[in-house]
């Protein structure tokens, strides 16, 4: 695929294209793939993704438009719970919007806190590329299957935020 390509992909359980500053985007949904929501881990303890800043999804003031926020915040918190054999869909969430979103990126890290046979409850953060917290989430899920867990080791382990180590 041509970096320029937008054209969706599927290798295996990912669902993939190319992007100019990520490289390989690569989702376990196609919609968050198209959206340009790169899963960069999903284990036992965490879940964590990363989303370029850009014209698709800043609104007029030029930052990133909460909806959007949502939504991140959403995926990653959902892919928290595939290396617990868990299919779910969002049951409730509640957002705390505490800066506007901007910078070049915005990284989420979306960590179960109850892991149940039918309800999960998964906490949400997500920073800026200066590291400064832009929202808090809690999302609460219904399991709707059982699935082989679904690990996916980091993508970028190098990949720093802030401090100068590496969010794990």
């Amino acid at each position: 695929m041509a970096s320029s390509d937008k054209t969706l992909a599927r290798e295996g359980k990912f669902y993939v294209r190319e992007d100019p500053h990520l490289g390989k985007i690569r989702g376990l949904d196609p919609w968050a793939v198209e959206n340009g929501i790169h899963l960069i881990r999903s284990q036992l303890d965490a879940a964590e993704g990363i989303m370029m800043i850009d014209n698709t999804n800043t609104q007029q003031y030029g930052t990133v438009h909460g909806g959007v926020l949502v939504a991140f915040a959403d995926t990653i918190a959902g892919h928290s719970l595939t290396p617990h054999g868990k299919m779910v869909v969002t049951q409730g969430s509640t957002v705390n919007f505490l800066r506007p979103a901007s910078g070049a990126y915005l990284f989420c890290r979306a960590t179960p806190l109850q892991v149940g046979r039918r309800i999960c409850v998964v906490s949400v953060e997500q920073r800026n590329d200066a590291d400064q917290l832009v929202t808090t989430a809690l999302f609460t899920f219904a399991v709707v299957k059982e699935i082989d867990p679904i690990v996916v080791e980091p993508k970028h382990p190098s990949l720093t935020f802030g401090d100068g180590e590496p969010k794990r």
